[in-house]
């Protein structure tokens, strides 16, 4: 079968659209760069006189990494030609590797659904990946094709994942084609206050547009890997790493032997599972820091000078959090001693640096397509200081279960909200800290008070962010029958259900669910044993909520996985065969209870509030500012909003 990666042609409207908008965007960077490092030299020659170089010399270096990082970013998203290989002949059959590390048993077997009907799949390999990787070397040396597809436990292929992924071997120095991947859940600890995912920008701009220079980073899962090319990597790297860093240290030294990694993001060929365990995430966060700082020291490799960039560029939002760290720590520094960190000109500060910072986002924004909106960044390293400051731990430290993703973010707040009102007690009564400057003082605290506002902002305090997680159900419209009663699932998990009934039932009752699933692959009879979780009584009737208890049927327990998750899954990816038992299938997001949640919260909302109020107040008494009264009125106005009572917070 020959296979073409070519894309239909586009209009001359549509390509001169693309072509100005790719004009400005350019155009904003630029001259956002420019005018940051007008100011950046500025303050490396007149700023520093006079002031405590304790202070003022991390300032600065804080602000000259933030504009080095950006302009890695803004080199990594330029637009670059990439011409579209077209791999000659038949497509050959791949061996599949299904590495399962934490995944519970009912994801692994939806991705094993999945793969039935993937198209040129030889044989699949199940890798156990919890502790050992060199169980990955092994299931390499097994595999008996010249490449082989990597998946992780839960995710989803499409059906014609090989075929879209192959034409980039065309090239003969490709080493890996990293497929984009894509996540379709509406909420969860890995999404942000703004509903998307935290690697929403990794995965759709950076990635691809690092992958058009042949210096993509190999993220794993979704991948069609050049089998040669791993076994000769494979020597060069540490076995015993973290998958994470295992797999950039991988990318590193493929780029170093001139192998080629690319990332086309034409279509979506697969769909990743999202991560509800607190643990699990802190723990890839804190690799990826790891991992970067890795890369950034070299990995022991040499590269060419575009391969050093691209890595230097992917490691830019991993280490941000330790920047932020500096930066709040200066911060709060500078206004318990009372000293400013450099004495700046408001003219200065209008004309140059306020321009550089909104020309540079807005840039960058646009460069990547609309995924990296303005403040993404400044969220990411906030959520990101916990796990960037735990990485020079030892890992036995990081994986323990006690820990809180969100715990770095709690201290930044209590640091902020604690020296503010500190300030504000000492500039009204006590006068035992230093005195500041009025200029100076407004527009720390101004600063303070922004961190402090996207830090509420991230842990979801602020109006119209809802702090609960919601849970993806399959909403189905089946006839069942719970023990003796007559019902209808109306939402529907492979571990659990939700029905409506007109007889009301009690929590903890044990009975059989009877019912008949209807999927592509045909119709399955549902008989299983389950237990009553949940209650609510509605207009005459019930709204139950029931989990199943250990499912022994094999062929019930595909089915339900392929009801559940598989067509769910190529509904959202757009590959869905035409069928009448899809056209009516959608999802429903409901309220959890008890989705992997750790123990309660050491530092509760309300605690959180009361500390921001305090601030708020320590803040306006300090500076007595129109400025800071209007951003302290604004914050208070935010918190005092009312909003549905929730039980746990996000960090959970």
């Amino acid at each position: 079968m020959k296979v073409s990666s070519r894309l239909p042609s586009r209009t001359p409207m549509l390509t001169s659209m693309r072509r100005t908008k790719h004009l400005i965007a350019r155009v904003t960077v630029l001259a956002g760069f420019a005018t940051g490092l007008a100011y950046l030299l500025w303050r490396a020659l007149f700023s520093l006189a006079g002031t405590d170089l304790w202070l003022s010399v991390p300032v600065l270096l804080v602000e000259a990494t933030g504009l080095a990082g950006s302009s890695l970013l803004a080199w990594a998203l330029w637009p670059h030609p990439v011409a579209q290989p077209v791999l000659v002949g038949a497509v050959d059959a791949v061996d599949v590797i299904v590495r399962v590390q934490h995944q519970p048993e009912h994801e692994l077997r939806a991705t094993l659904v999945a793969l039935r009907s993937v198209a040129l799949v030889s044989k699949v390999l199940v890798v156990d990946a919890t502790t050992d990787n060199d169980e990955i070397a092994g299931a390499v040396a097994r595999v008996g094709t010249a490449r082989f597809l990597l998946l992780d436990a839960g995710d989803v292929p499409t059906p014609d994942i090989v075929t879209r992924l192959a034409p980039s071997f065309g090239d003969e120095r490709v080493a890996v084609v990293q497929g984009l991947g894509a996540s379709f859940a509406e909420d969860s600890i890995e999404y942000g206050p703004h509903g998307r995912h935290d690697l929403t920008f990794e995965r759709e701009a950076l990635n691809p547009a690092l992958g058009s220079r042949g210096c993509a980073v190999w993220t794993g899962s979704g991948s069609l890997v050049s089998v040669d090319a791993l076994r000769e990597a494979l020597v060069a790297v540490d076995a015993t790493a973290t998958t994470l860093e295992m797999q950039w240290a991988l990318s590193a030294a493929l780029l170093s032997a001139e192998w080629r990694i690319v990332a086309p993001a034409d279509h979506a060929v697969v769909a990743l599972r999202v991560e509800h365990d607190e643990s699990v995430v802190y723990a890839d966060r804190r690799a990826r820091v790891h991992g970067a700082r890795r890369l950034v020291g070299g990995c022991g490799q040499t590269f060419t000078r575009r391969q050093r960039l691209a890595l230097l560029a992917w490691c830019v939002r991993p280490l941000s959090g330790l920047r932020r760290t500096a930066f709040i720590a200066v911060v709060v520094a500078a206004l318990y001693a009372g000293s400013a960190p450099f004495g700046a000109p408001l003219t200065v500060m209008v004309a140059a640096w306020i321009p550089g910072f909104v020309a540079t986002s807005v840039g960058l924004y646009s460069l990547s397509g609309w995924t990296l909106r303005p403040g993404d960044r400044t969220r990411w390293s906030l959520l990101t200081m916990g796990p960037a400051c735990g990485s020079w731990r030892p890992t036995t430290v990081a994986s323990s279960p006690r820990a809180r993703f969100g715990a770095g973010l709690i201290v930044a707040i209590t640091a902020l909200c604690l020296v503010l009102v500190l300030r504000g007690i000492s500039d009204q009564f006590t006068h035992a800290l230093g005195r500041m400057p009025r200029e100076a003082l407004v527009g720390l605290t101004v600063v303070a008070l922004w961190s402090l506002a996207l830090a509420l902002d991230v842990v979801r305090l602020l109006p119209r962010r809802s702090r609960r997680r919601r849970g993806a159900r399959v909403v189905s419209l089946l006839s069942a029958v719970l023990g003796e009663r007559s019902a209808r699932i109306v939402d529907l998990t492979p571990q659990s259900a939700g029905l409506l009934s007109q007889t009301a039932v009690t929590v903890g009752e044990r009975a059989l669910l009877t019912s008949t699933i209807t999927t592509t692959s045909g119709t399955t009879d549902l008989r299983v044993p389950c237990v009553v979780r949940s209650v609510t009584s509605g207009d005459d009737t019930w709204r139950i909520g029931v989990q199943f208890d250990c499912i022994t049927d094999d062929a019930l327990a595909d089915a339900l996985s392929e009801f559940c998750t598989v067509e769910r899954m190529w509904v959202c990816l757009g590959v869905a065969a035409d069928s009448s038992t899809l056209d009516v299938r959608g999802t429903n997001y409901v309220f959890e209870q008890d989705i992997n949640v750790l123990d309660e919260p050491f530092v509760g909302s309300g605690i959180l509030r009361f500390a921001a109020f305090f601030a708020l107040i320590g803040a306006v008494a300090s500076s007595v500012s129109w400025l800071v009264g209007a951003f302290a009125g604004a914050i208070a106005v935010s918190l005092l909003v009312p909003r549905r009572r929730l039980s746990r917070p996000i960090w959970q």
